[in-house]
C-alpha cells in the first residue's frame, strides 16, 4: 500500500486547500507590515479585523476579546500568568489530565509558592464537580480545566464549571484547542473568561493560536508591544491570522456537519473492531466524548509496538499527546484513570475530514492482522 492513512488529527491536521490559498497572498503581494499608517498597511489590516470577527464569531465573543498568539500553549500560559500576577491569593484549581502547556505551568508555579489542587477522574476520566466545590478555598483565584480532553476525547461540562466559577468569583479560562470545530462554544453562556485555541488542530497551519479574554478582565500580556492592543507584543503574523481566520470561517459555514460524518466513521470503525477481534477496551467516557477519536485497547499488545507495525503499512497512529511522544513515560492522562496499562496498553485514533470509509476498512483489516501477528509472538 503506497497512499499513506492518517488517523492522528488530535496532534495536528492537514492544511485545507482553501485556507492555503486564503493566506498565500499575503506571503507574497500583500507583505506590508500591518501597523504601518500608509495604505498597503492598511489593507492588510483590515483582512486581520476580517480574521478577528470570524473567530469571534465562532465563540460567540465580541472582536476586541480576541487575542492572536503564535499557539495555543502560548495562549494557556498566557492567561495563567495574567490570573496570577493580578491578585495575591496563591491557589489554582485544575485537573490531573490537562495538556502538557497548562501542567507545566502550574508545576512552574508550585515553584514560587502556589498551591495547585489536581482533580482527579474516574476510570472513564470523569471529573467529579462535588470535589471541584469542595476544593474551592478563599485563596482560590483560578480554575482551569479543558473543553475535551485531546487522548481520550472527553467533552467536560464547561458550562457547569463556568457557573461555579462564576458563584464564588473565580476567574476561569479553558483549553479548548480540541474542542474548537467539533463542539459548539459560546463563551458567554458557558461564563468563560478566557479560552485558548489552535489554527493547526483545525485545518490552518501550525504556528498560530488565540487567546480569547473576557471583556473587563485585567490582562497583563506574557510578551509586551503595542500590538493586540497592547496585549500581546510582536508584528502579526498575517498570513497565519488570515488562515486561522479562514479556518473559523469555515466551521461557521458548515455548522458542523463534519462531525456528523467523523462520529460515523468513528463508531463504524470501533464496531467493526470489536466485532472481528476479542479483549477490547476503549478508553475514556463512551457517551460523552468528540465525534472523532478512539482510545483503544488489545489485550497483550502493546501501544507502541502496534503503532510500529501499523506504521509499516503506511498507517499513521499515535500511543496519546505528540506533545509527550519523546518522552518514555506511559500517558499521564490513563495513570490518573487507574488504566491496567500493562494488559491493554492503547493506540488513539483521532479522524478528520480527509478520512474516509475505505480508510476504515483497510485500517480495519491491517489492524486485525497485526494484532494477531503481536499477540502471537508474546503466546510464544
Amino acid at each position: 500500500m503506497n497512499s499513506k492513512i492518517y488517523f492522528d488529527n488530535n496532534a495536528t491536521t492537514k492544511c485545507d486547500e482553501q485556507i492555503l490559498n486564503e493566506m498565500l497572498p499575503y506571503l507574497k503581494e500583500f507583505y506590508g507590515n500591518p501597523s504601518s499608517i500608509y495604505s498597503f498597511g492598511k489593507e492588510i489590516k483590515d483582512k486581520i479585523k476580517e480574521a478577528r470577527k470570524n473567530i469571534a464569531t465562532l465563540l460567540n465573543a465580541d472582536e476586541n476579546e480576541i487575542i492572536f498568539t503564535s499557539c495555543a500553549s502560548e495562549s494557556n500560559a498566557s492567561a495563567i500568568m495574567s490570573a496570577a500576577k493580578n491578585t495575591n491569593k496563591k491557589h489554582i484549581i485544575t485537573t490531573k489530565v490537562e495538556h502538557a502547556s497548562i501542567i507545566e505551568t502550574m508545576k512552574y508555579l508550585e515553584t514560587k509558592g502556589y498551591k495547585i489542587t489536581y482533580l482527579s477522574v474516574d476510570e472513564k476520566g470523569k471529573i467529579n464537580l462535588d470535589e471541584l466545590i469542595k476544593s474551592i478555598t478563599q485563596d482560590t483565584f483560578l480554575i482551569s480545566i479543558m473543553m475535551a480532553n485531546n487522548e481520550l476525547g472527553n467533552i467536560y461540562p464547561i458550562k457547569k464549571i463556568g457557573e461555579i466559577a462564576k458563584k464564588y468569583n473565580i476567574l476561569f479560562h479553558c483549553d479548548a484547542v480540541q474542542a474548537v470545530g467539533k463542539v459548539k462554544i459560546d463563551v458567554k453562556n458557558m461564563n468563560i473568561d478566557t479560552l485558548s485555541l489552535s489554527g493547526h488542530k483545525i485545518y490552518a497551519p501550525k504556528g498560530i493560536g488565540v487567546l480569547y479574554v473576557k471583556e473587563g478582565i485585567d490582562f497583563k500580556p506574557l510578551i509586551f508591544g503595542h500590538q493586540e492592543k497592547n496585549r500581546r507584543g510582536g508584528t502579526e503574523n498575517v498570513p497565519y491570522i488570515i488562515a486561522l481566520g479562514k479556518a473559523a470561517q469555515m466551521i461557521n459555514e458548515d455548522n458542523y456537519e463534519i462531525n456528523k460524518k467523523l462520529k460515523y466513521l468513528r463508531d463504524k470503525l470501533e464496531n467493526d473492531i470489536k466485532s472481528k477481534i476479542d479483549d477490547v477496551v476503549i478508553y475514556g467516557d463512551i457517551e460523552n466524548r468528540l465525534s472523532n477519536t478512539s482510545n483503544i485497547a488489545f489485550k497483550g499488545v502493546k501501544g507502541e509496538e502496534l503503532l510500529l507495525v501499523l506504521e509499516a503499512s503506511n498507517i499513521f497512529v499515535s500511543t496519546g499527546s505528540a506533545c509527550n511522544s519523546e518522552i518514555a513515560e506511559p500517558s499521564h492522562v490513563l495513570l490518573a484513570c487507574n488504566a491496567d496499562l500493562d494488559n491493554y496498553s492503547p493506540i488513539r485514533i483521532s479522524l478528520g475530514k480527509y478520512n474516509t470509509e475505505e480508510e476504515i476498512d483497510i485500517f480495519v483489516d491491517k489492524l486485525i492482522k497485526a494484532v494477531t501477528m503481536l499477540r502471537k509472538i508474546k503466546s510464544k
